[in-house]
């Protein structure tokens, strides 16, 4: 079996397993672990487990796992952050017990590919409905489930998209009404109290704020709404902080996120005097011309904007005249 992680092929190979309890290694514990157990993202399964009793052994337990043929894994300090390329058709790999190593069983394949390269796998009993299994076990366990039937992989997979496990956590409310009262107050940029909205600004990055530091915020979405209220910031960590949510964003599937991104950059590079380089940015100073700069147009090609859903040079030229239009200013393109 080929799993990839973080992009690198990681192959590892299974060595002597220390000698845990007693407990651990008797049949009671053998037969805890017996049963069919699965692995979610939301409701769709990606990986399950089918392990029962060796009846040549009952010290031993043999089984299969069940998986996508092909997917990757993205760490990011130890972390599960991603899962990609997930492919819709699934393998089953057979296993036996190989050991136990403290309170966890190793398990190993019955015919790897490269038997010089075995995938280490172990599983640990967490309670009676939910065990923890390790495909790589320097790395955090996932938690599957225990359920009653022969277990099946969900088939809807989109191999092109980013699945992280936050993907099917309801986007956080209060985010959602945070970034909607910041728009509704750009409704009319032509007639807005600036003043007012520059204090609910900063009222609404407090609270943002305080979402993030307690961890409430999950979903693509609620990083691309935490992305927007500090883009709309006074100083240079509102920006930077917000070009990091926005990368975040992108990263939970919410692709959208990359206008914003961009933005965030361009705001940011323009806050420590140095010159934007998507164009996103536009100051309209009172009865002057609309102006990017300072914007250095030649670093970042027009096929490169494109792919951050940003306007092309000439498109900005317009959007640039008609700002100006909006506000009776006559001016030309450079």
């Amino acid at each position: 079996m080929k799993i990839w992680l973080g992009h690198v092929l990681v192959a590892v190979a299974l060595g002597a397993c220390s000698i845990g309890t007693t407990l651990a290694q008797s049949g009671e514990a053998i037969k805890d672990l017996a049963g069919n157990w699965v692995y979610r993202l939301g409701p769709n399964a990606l990986f399950a487990l089918h392990l029962e009793t060796d009846s040549s052994d009952p010290g031993k337990i043999r089984g299969y796992f069940l998986h996508p043929e092909n997917f990757n894994l993205n760490f990011i300090n130890g972390t599960i952050m991603q899962f990609s390329k997930i492919t819709n058709q699934s393998q089953r790999d057979a296993l036996v017990s190989n050991g136990w190593q403290n309170d966890s069983l190793r398990l190993k394949e019955t015919s790897p590919s490269d038997p010089k390269n075995e995938i280490a796998f172990s599983v640990r009993l967490a309670n009676h409905a939910h065990l923890n299994f390790s495909m790589f076990p320097p790395f955090p366990p996932l938690s599957m489930e225990r359920i009653a039937e022969e277990p099946r992989l969900a088939d809807n997979w989109d191999s092109n998209r980013n699945y992280t496990p936050d993907d099917f956590v309801t986007d956080n409310p209060q985010m959602a009404a945070i970034a909607a009262a910041d728009q509704a107050d750009r409704k009319d940029s032509l007639h807005t109290d600036w003043s007012k909205v520059e204090h609910a600004d900063a009222e609404r990055r407090l609270t943002a704020a305080s979402l993030l530091s307690q961890g409430q915020l999950h979903t693509g979405h609620d990083f691309e709404s935490a992305a927007l209220v500090f883009q709309h910031g006074s100083t240079p960590d509102d920006y930077l902080l917000a070009h990091t949510l926005a990368m975040v964003a992108v990263s939970k599937g919410q692709n959208g996120a990359v206008w914003i991104s961009a933005a965030t950059l361009d705001r940011y590079l323009q806050s420590v005097h140095q010159p934007q380089i998507f164009g996103t940015q536009f100051a309209t100073p009172d009865k002057e011309a609309t102006s990017q700069e300072p914007y250095n147009r030649k670093l970042i090609s027009d096929s490169l904007r494109q792919e951050m859903a940003v306007p092309d040079l000439a498109a900005q030229d317009i959007q640039r005249q008609e700002y100006d239009s909006q506000r009776g200013i006559t001016t030309k393109a450079p």
